[in-house]
């Protein structure tokens, strides 16, 4: 992958993030994942989770020193 495609690949990444985090569209519930888990709870696990994923990538891929 050139460089030109991993910079676009970061910004979409970078965006889909953001619009997880602010998750307007989301009906605020309070079930319970097996049965002791609130959704909202693992939600936001899952969400930091792609995040660290995103940066790891991010950090290895695109934010590289010259050499």
């Amino acid at each position: 992958m050139n460089s030109t495609a991993k910079k676009r690949l970061a910004w979409i990444g970078a965006a889909l993030l953001l619009a997880l985090h602010l998750d307007f569209w989301r009906e605020r519930s309070t079930d319970l994942l097996f049965d002791w888990l609130p959704t909202e709870l693992a939600y936001r696990i899952g969400w930091m989770l792609l995040a660290f994923g995103y940066l790891s990538w991010f950090c290895s891929a695109i934010w590289q020193e010259d050499e």
